[in-house]
């Protein structure tokens, strides 16, 4: 059916958001700060948290 196919997607993509999303928030803990590498750790979590968002968005305009 079609709409498993999309539920596998949007876990496929929740799993990658949380990958990125965690490991910029772990390295981002442990890099020293203002440095470049802190930088791009924030930006990561940073997009890892939109695409969680993105994923609940959409699973929340198609559940209905």
């Amino acid at each position: 059916m079609p709409g498993d196919d999309l539920n596998e997607a949007l876990r496929a993509f929740l799993r990658v958001g949380v990958f990125i999303g965690l490991g910029g928030v772990i390295l981002a803990l442990a890099i020293t700060p203002n440095t470049a590498e802190h930088v791009l750790s924030v930006c990561s979590s940073m997009i890892g948290i939109v695409i969680i968002a993105g994923v609940v968005i959409v699973r929340r305009l198609t559940s209905r």
